[in-house]
């Protein structure tokens, strides 16, 4: 048998494998509905302590099927069980009416950019942080736009798109409430009409998904991307890029069990932050629970994720990487203060890159990390960045091991299998 038909043989073998082995999805109801779906018993940390049934429970009164964003943000409200079955492509940076809005229509009479460039121009106002007029019209343009562009989900909710949905400069936030799951969605470009300048680096604020204070939450088959925004496209403003966007997936301020699985986030810097800061305000014991498994990062520049405080199970996740996107690759998986990290059986391609870019210690001590394939090869990837870090080693030892998880596939397949069905569009 030749190369090229065995290699045909082995791919549809994959494929077959592929077509049964998403995991994850449990039919509350009997039925063939994606809104009536709950998390897997074992499907991750959102399984655990009672699982994860977003609106499954929802009468048919509490039923949407939405097309603009006013719609979209009237569904989500309250924590009554809902399902919300979103449908085409919603731009936030819409009216109720579905005109087309721009930055500029949240302006305050004393604001524009360019007043506001005149204003803090470090040759006029020195290095410091803005204060005064201008940057108090400038707050009071972002409370507006931020009232306008944050969807505010409540508890006991399901968001599912149908077919190909997509929401675009929307963010997402999942904040002090339980059991949500958003899935089968793409969500484009939460972009930041209103960067705010620190005095020596600016700042923009919004997430794709923002999870503050929640607990059990499942992000499930959706595509996040910077849509045609690219910061590194930003200019350099005073010697530092102007920042529109953010996070891609954020999940802190001691946000437990969740459970972030068959997604595809595409061309993002800050990826996915969990945890947001050194400080122990937010570091109560058994927080900050997350799984990540069978997600396709590509050309993810960070984060992906950084953890602090919390344990995370990283496994079957795929990194790819390519020069010709612009967007610079710092690392994937980054160890902060007082983490837990297992990955296990992950796989990276990063185009012309060494295997101890894969990793970075943000502070953290240790990093449990196994099975991985690193362009085509095996390789020790924790052995291959202590040997080019000397100085900021981690141990291979973590005490919390994890405790739910779906089938940990080899890795070899992982190049295969999360390509296939990670991303919206994947679910019927």
């Amino acid at each position: 048998m030749n190369g090229p038909v065995r290699r045909l043989l082995a791919a549809g073998a994959i494929a077959a494998l592929a077509a049964t082995a998403v995991p994850g999805a449990a039919d509350a109801h009997g039925r063939h509905d994606l809104g009536r779906q709950t998390l897997a018993a074992n499907d991750g940390w959102a399984a655990y302590d009672g699982g994860t049934t977003g609106g499954a429970d929802a009468d048919r009164d509490h039923v949407y099927t939405v097309d603009t964003w006013a719609e979209l943000k009237a569904a989500v409200q309250g924590d009554e069980p809902k399902i919300v079955k979103v449908e085409g492509d919603i731009d936030a940076w819409t009216d109720a009416e579905g005109n087309a809005l721009t930055c500029e229509d949240w302006n305050d009479p004393g604001y524009t950019w360019e007043q506001y460039l005149a204003a803090y121009d470090p040759e006029v106002w020195g290095w410091n942080a803005p204060s005064g007029p201008v940057e108090e019209a400038r707050v009071r343009s972002y409370n507006a736009y931020r009232e306008h562009v944050l969807l505010r989900i409540g508890a006991n909710t399901t968001i599912v798109g149908s077919g190909r949905a997509s929401v675009t400069h929307g963010a997402f936030f999942i904040g002090n409430v339980d059991n949500v799951i958003v899935r089968n969605l793409g969500v484009h470009n939460a972009y930041d009409c209103f960067p705010a300048w620190e005095g020596d680096a600016w700042d923009g604020e919004f997430d794709n998904f923002e999870v503050s204070g929640a607990t059990h939450v499942w992000l499930d088959h959706l595509t996040v991307t910077d849509g045609t925004t690219h910061d590194y496209e930003a200019p350099v403003i005073w010697g530092k890029r102007v920042e529109h966007l953010d996070g891609g997936i954020d999940i802190v301020r001691a946000s437990d069990l969740v459970t972030v699985s068959w997604n595809h986030i595409r061309n993002h810097d800050k990826t996915m932050l969990i945890g947001n800061t050194d400080s122990d305000r937010y570091a109560e014991d058994d927080k900050l629970r997350v799984t990540i498994h069978h997600n396709w990062f590509e050309n993810a520049g960070q984060r992906a994720p950084r953890l602090r405080w919390g344990q995370n199970h990283v496994y079957n996740n795929y990194y790819t990487y390519r020069e010709a996107s612009g967007y610079p690759y710092h690392y994937s998986i980054g160890a902060g203060r007082h983490s837990q990290i297992y990955a296990e059986n992950n796989a990276w391609d990063l185009e012309g890159l060494p295997p101890a870019v894969a990793l970075y210690n943000w502070g953290g001590d240790a990093m449990h990390i196994e099975g991985s394939l690193f362009n085509g090869r095996r390789v020790d990837l924790l052995a291959a960045w202590n040997e080019a870090n000397p100085d900021a080693p981690m141990a291979d030892t973590v005490t919390e091991l994890p405790v739910l998880h779906g089938k940990v596939h080899a890795t070899r397949l992982v190049p295969v299998l999360v390509p296939l069905w990670a991303g919206a569009g994947k679910l019927r």
